[in-house]
């Protein structure tokens, strides 16, 4: 019996095991190869019990998975996630997301929003998790594509301690459901 590769050539055995040669890609690096994969990102003064940024899945057939946040601040503060389905959205100053497939100039099929005014974008949401940031670290929460916002679904980050300059990026993928 003779193996192939797919072109023809003959395959490689090794100590009676068959070599192959395989790449490894991360779900959100396959969705951004399709151009489904975005970031958000804000830079913000807010302050005490303000949301820093607020993005809600608008899309009816796909879900859209949070990979990680980022978080830096110029101060030592804490953040709160929250979590839920809302009805109306936060106001404050839109945020495009960034498709990370540049060439392909997708729209992501989310609303997302800063805003420096006091408007609490938790209320009404579940918290998720607290986090101490400190100066100048860049905290990182890693879900590792395990927070998955379906059609409507929110995700608000606030700050609950006043600080005179914050950071956040989002990075999300859509996948159909």
């Amino acid at each position: 019996m003779r193996l192939e590769g797919m072109n023809g050539e003959g395959v490689n055995v090794i100590d009676n095991m068959l070599a192959t040669h395989a790449v490894m890609n991360s779900h959100c690096a396959h969705a951004a190869a399709d151009g489904r994969a975005f970031m958000w990102t804000a830079n913000e003064d807010v302050g005490a019990d303000e949301n820093l940024i607020w993005l809600r899945n608008n899309s009816l057939v796909s879900e859209l998975i949070v990979e990680y946040i980022t978080i830096s601040m110029a101060a030592a503060a804490i953040v709160e996630v929250f979590v839920g389905t809302g009805t109306t959205p936060t106001p404050g100053t839109l945020v495009t997301g960034v498709n990370m497939k540049v060439e392909d100039g997708g729209i992501a099929a989310a609303t997302c929003y800063h805003t420096e005014t006091s408007v609490d974008a938790g209320a009404g949401l579940t918290l998720l998790s607290s986090h101490r940031c400190g100066v100048t670290v860049k905290e990182i929460i890693d879900y590792k594509g395990a927070l998955r916002l379906k059609y409507y679904s929110e995700l608000a980050i606030n700050i609950v301690t006043d600080v005179a300059g914050s950071t956040v990026n989002i990075l999300g993928y859509f996948i159909d459901h």
